[in-house]
C-alpha cells in the first residue's frame, strides 16, 4: 500500500521516540489544521496545517506546515518533524496553489503514500478562515479528518485507517493494510 517505503518502514518511524528539535520559542506557529495523524502507542499527533494571510490565502510556495502536537507533554507543546520522520509523515516537495470559486486549494501528497493526493481548501466563512482536507475515501472524494496508524511490536503496522465525512455528511472510513 505504501509504494515508496512499505508499511514495515512506516512502522520503524512510527515507533521511534520523538526528540525535541526546537525550543519553545522556535516551535512551529499553529495555523488552521486541515487534518492530523495519530498512532496507537501514544496521544501525540502530526498536524497538517496551512500558513494563511488575513484573506485566507495560502502563504509561500510550500504553505502546508507539518508539525507534532506533543499531547503527552501538554496541550500546547509543539515540535517540528525530525529529518528521519520526513519520509513517513512529510510531504512531497510540490505544493501547487490554485484559486477556486470559493477560495484556494493546495494539493499535497504524503511521502509515504504519494498515489493518493490530498487537496487542502481554504475559504472565508462567516468572517473566519475555514480549512478542510479532501481525498478519495472508498468510492468518493470526502473530507479527510484523521489518519490513524495501528502499530504493533516491534516494528510493524497492522493497518492505517483514514477517517472522514462523505459529501452527504456521513462518517466514512477506509482501512489500508500492507
Amino acid at each position: 500500500m505504501f509504494p515508496k517505503l512499505g508499511l514495515s518502514n512506516l512502522a520503524v518511524v512510527a515507533l521511534m521516540a520523538v526528540v525535541p528539535l526546537a525550543s519553545a520559542a522556535e516551535a512551529p506557529v499553529p495555523s488552521p489544521s486541515a487534518f492530523f495523524l495519530s498512532r496507537s502507542e501514544n496521544r501525540n499527533q502530526v498536524h497538517y496545517a496551512l500558513r494563511l494571510d488575513e484573506a485566507c490565502r495560502p502563504v509561500g510556495t510550500r504553505p502546508v506546515q507539518v508539525y507534532w502536537r506533543m499531547l503527552e507533554r501538554g496541550e500546547s507543546e509543539m515540535e517540528e518533524l525530525l529529518g528521519v520522520e520526513q519520509p513517513v509523515y512529510g510531504l512531497e516537495d510540490a505544493q501547487p496553489v490554485d484559486a477556486t470559486a470559493e477560495g484556494w486549494r493546495v494539493r499535497v501528497r504524503l511521502r509515504a503514500y504519494p498515489s493518493r493526493p490530498i487537496d487542502i481548501t481554504t475559504a472565508r466563512v462567516d468572517g473566519e478562515c475555514q480549512v478542510q482536507a479532501w481525498t478519495k475515501l472508498g468510492n468518493s472524494v470526502s473530507r479527510l479528518e484523521h489518519v490513524f496508524v495501528k502499530t504493533s511490536w516491534p516494528f510493524s503496522v497492522d493497518f492505517v485507517r483514514l477517517d472522514g465525512v462523505s459529501p452527504e455528511g456521513q462518517p466514512v472510513h477506509e482501512l489500508l493494510r500492507g
